[in-house]
C-alpha cells in the first residue's frame, strides 16, 4: 500500500499518495492526490502547454501521462501523441531523448518501431 499513516494528537492521518507544488509571482501553494484520485497539474503559455497526471493503475503500478497542447489550454482533451506509461518507461524515454539530444546516442539505432519509439520520433521529428 502506497499510503503511509501518521498520528497527529492522537488521530490516525494518511498522507497524500501525491503531493504537488507550483511556484509564481504570488508564491508557492500544494495540494495532494489520494491514490484513487490520481494528480493532475499544468503548466500553460500563450503559446503552449505541458500536462501531466500520475496515477496507480489496475496492477497499483505507478503510471503517469504527458502530453502537450497549443495555446493555454489546460486541460485538453488528451492525444495520441500523448506519452503514457509507467513512471520508470517515462524516466528511460527521458534518458534516452536527453542522450539523443546531446548527440550520444543515434535515434536510427533504435528502429524497432515500438510505440515508444514512435513517440519519441513525433518528439523529435525525425522518420
Amino acid at each position: 500500500m502506497n499510503e503511509q499513516h501518521y498520528k497527529t494528537e492522537g488521530k490516525n492521518k494518511t498522507m497524500s499518495a501525491f503531493y504537488g507544488m507550483v511556484e509564481g509571482n504570488r508564491g508557492a501553494a500544494t495540494r495532494g492526490g489520494s491514490k484513487s484520485s490520481g494528480f493532475r497539474a499544468s503548466c500553460q503559455s500563450y503559446d503552449g502547454s505541458i500536462i501531466s497526471t500520475m496515477y496507480y493503475g489496475d496492477t497499483g503500478e505507478l503510471k503517469v501521462r504527458v502530453g502537450t497542447s497549443d495555446g493555454s489550454s489546460c486541460y485538453s482533451d488528451w492525444n495520441s501523441d500523448d506519452f503514457q506509461g509507467t513512471f520508470e518507461e517515462f524516466k528511460q524515454l527521458l534518458t534516452l531523448a536527453k542522450e539523443i539530444k546531446e548527440g550520444k546516442v543515434s535515434i536510427t539505432r533504435h528502429r524497432e518501431k515500438s510505440n515508444k519509439m514512435k513517440q519519441l520520433e513525433r518528439l523529435f521529428g525525425t522518420n
